[in-house]
């Protein structure tokens, strides 16, 4: 299988020295200084256990180079997928899918339109990573799964790409429907990368204040009456299952990506993440109060510092 990874950041730079250090052919597209990191010196992920350093066999900043691929992964950050669909296409044949790994739930219907539900498909990562250094990528934690499928909620014509993640050593799961995994995620990740960013804080001290304990709460609910209003199947159980994640499983030194950004001047993704919560309650008549007023607090900074 010929797979293109169009971002590099903690999620696409994790996936290529997995897929490459296991044989996969791989064409990685990066830019900037981490671009020039990776050519002179390899890309090096850094993990807990241990690190490793993987030279790809196709480095490019241009799409057009790396001819037809079996599968585009797109790891860019949510508000950089539009720009990275219009420069999809020289990589795409008849049979080519394309998979986001993005945070929030926009990006399969975005791919959809633009190239087809029968090349889109559904992806959703978890994973705490991101870019320490130029050419380093650094994973904190346990979580690191990685759930692919169509958007019918199927995995039956994914097997391929579940096996040769498999065979790189990534989790890659069985699921019943991975449109409920997909809204887990987002009700989660909307909660804690409104809190970790709004705080400026890491989950250790979160969890400990009370008052941020019952704001990740009424974020989770909101997240999640959105999505049922979407007419997902997601149980009421989940919102106190995303909570004890919060409280007892994820890093003490972690935060999420929005926070990183938000630190480092960076564009942030929040018109996909609480933005896209409040636009949709708005459409659907559903409280979304909270999410509103993290929204209001980090847009001066949406487009970076």
């Amino acid at each position: 299988m010929k797979i293109a990874i169009v971002g590099a950041g903690g999620i696409g730079g994790y996936l290529a020295v997995k897929l490459i250090v296991a044989g996969a052919e791989v064409a990685l597209v990066a830019r900037g200084s981490h671009r020039a990191a990776i050519a002179q010196r390899g890309l090096r992920l850094v993990e807990p256990d241990g690190e490793v350093t993987v030279k790809p066999p196709v480095l490019t900043d241009d799409l057009g180079e790396i001819g037809l691929q079996d599968l585009v992964i797109v790891a860019v950050k949510a508000h950089q997928l539009s720009g990275a669909i219009t420069q999809l296409h020289p990589a795409l044949g008849p049979e080519t899918r394309v998979l986001p790994f993005q945070n929030g739930v926009d990006a399969p219907d975005l791919l959809a339109r633009s190239f087809g539900r029968d090349r889109a498909l559904i992806g959703v990562a978890r994973i705490f990573a991101n870019i320490t250094a130029p050419g380093v990528i650094t994973r904190y934690g346990v979580p690191r799964r990685f759930s692919i499928g169509a958007l019918d909620g199927s995995q039956s014509s994914v097997g391929d790409i579940l096996a040769c993640f498999r065979a790189a050593g990534i989790e890659a799961p069985d699921l019943d429907d991975i449109r409920t995994d997909l809204w887990t995620k987002f009700i989660l990740f909307n909660a804690t990368s409104s809190i970790t960013a709004g705080t400026r804080c890491r989950f250790g001290v979160l969890r400990d204040l009370p008052e941020v304990v019952d704001l990740a709460r009424t974020i989770m609910k909101e997240t999640h009456a959105v999505g049922v209003a979407s007419g997902v199947p997601l149980p009421e159980t989940l919102i106190e299952e995303c909570l004890r994640l919060f409280l007892e499983e994820l890093p003490s030194d972690g935060r999420t990506s929005t926070a990183h950004d938000l630190e480092d001047g960076r564009a942030l993704e929040i018109d996909y993440v609480s933005g896209a919560v409040a636009r949709r309650g708005r459409e659907l008549g559903v409280d979304v109060t909270a999410s509103e007023t993290v929204y209001a607090l980090l847009r001066p900074w949406r487009d970076g510092r």
